[in-house]
């Protein structure tokens, strides 16, 4: 997949993911705005699970996980903005985006284990975070640096 294309992918899912992840944190405040849908009804025993509240480390209770989503997905959007404005930074860039891609999806599988095996229910936002984190690991797995030729174009 061609770098431009890999890196407005990722901008459109981290985009859509800070937005769920919003919602989360605003449910997480407000419970009363937290719903879900008609296939899935998990979300309230999720939501009060405790790694719901900063991952369920001591101390981090007063901090939606979602919170935390947010700030990743914010994160790699930015660095998005960032490969497009510096052709030097591209690549650093590119790897920050990388390693925060494969934490994320580490954390979003260890929390879907928990959904699954601990909590044994379903929240339909907490999916479709998940599904976004693989989504933006796979757009920056697949990229492919450009010719040399391609490359000078592709930042004019």
């Amino acid at each position: 997949m061609r770098p431009k294309l890999a890196n407005r992918l990722v901008f459109v899912f981290a985009l859509l993911g800070a937005g769920i992840s919003a919602y989360l944190t605003a449910a997480h405040l407000n419970p009363a705005l937290l719903t879900c849908g008609p296939i899935v009804q998990g979300c309230d025993e999720v939501a009060a699970h405790a790694t719901s509240r900063g991952f369920g480390i001591a101390g981090l209770e007063s901090v939606p996980t979602a919170a935390f989503g947010l700030l990743m997905y914010l994160w790699v959007a930015a660095l998005s903005f960032v490969r497009v404005a510096s052709a030097a930074l591209d690549r650093i860039a590119r790897l920050l985006q990388a390693a925060t891609a494969v934490a994320a999806v580490g954390v979003s599988a260890w929390l879907t284990y928990l959904e699954a095996f601990v909590i044994r229910a379903w929240c339909q936002w907490c999916i479709a975070s998940a599904a976004l984190t693989v989504l933006i690991l796979l757009a920056i797995a697949l990229e492919r640096p450009e010719r040399a030729g391609e490359l000078a174009e592709s930042h004019t």
